[in-house]
């Protein structure tokens, strides 16, 4: 018995563990490949002349004067050319309005990092929070690590501008 529609291989891995011997499953298989030979076989009715118009007339709705508005204008938005355009429209608008919002509004002003590292060949510049807590009477203070050559020693230097305007800067701190 090898019905071409469903085949043993199938059978064992749509229903892996679930009888308790090969010999069960065995008999299962085969009581279901007779289930599908006999509907196989089975006749099926006819259908009157009255079934199959009530059921094409279901399945292919004519336009009708008496279809009222609602209905025609849900008819219309159901058509998926219409529903695609509509969706890209206004995807495209709300896009627009939240970019040309975001560009009215101010920015937010990123908090400051409390330790910035500027690196160079020969030089490193640290700045932040952590140097302005150090040199509070210094504006803007930056910390300055400083190598001239490749055997000489680095040099700190710390840069900044005092209240009146003047200029600090203390070597190899």
């Amino acid at each position: 018995m090898k019905n071409p529609r469903f085949s043993w291989e199938e059978f064992n891995t749509l229903f892996p563990g679930t009888f308790e011997s090969q010999e069960q499953r065995r008999k299962e298989y085969d009581a279901f490949l007779l289930v599908l030979e006999q509907l196989d076989r089975a006749p099926v009715p006819e259908l009157s002349a009255h079934e199959r118009a009530e059921i094409f007339r279901r399945s292919w709705p004519r336009p009708s004067q008496s279809r009222s508005a609602v209905s025609m204008w849900l008819a219309f938005w159901r058509r998926p050319a219409v529903t695609f355009a509509l969706g890209l429209v206004l995807g495209c608008t709300l896009m627009l309005a939240l970019m040309s919002d975001r560009a009215g509004r101010p920015q937010p002003i990123p908090e400051e990092q409390p330790l910035t590292v500027e690196r160079t060949r020969h030089r490193e510049i640290y700045g932040g929070k952590i140097l302005q807590g150090l040199y509070p009477k210094i504006e803007d203070p930056k910390m300055v690590l400083e190598k001239t050559g490749e055997a000489s020693p680095p040099q700190r230097v710390l840069h900044g501008t005092l209240d009146n305007g003047r200029i600090q800067v203390l070597w190899n701190l």
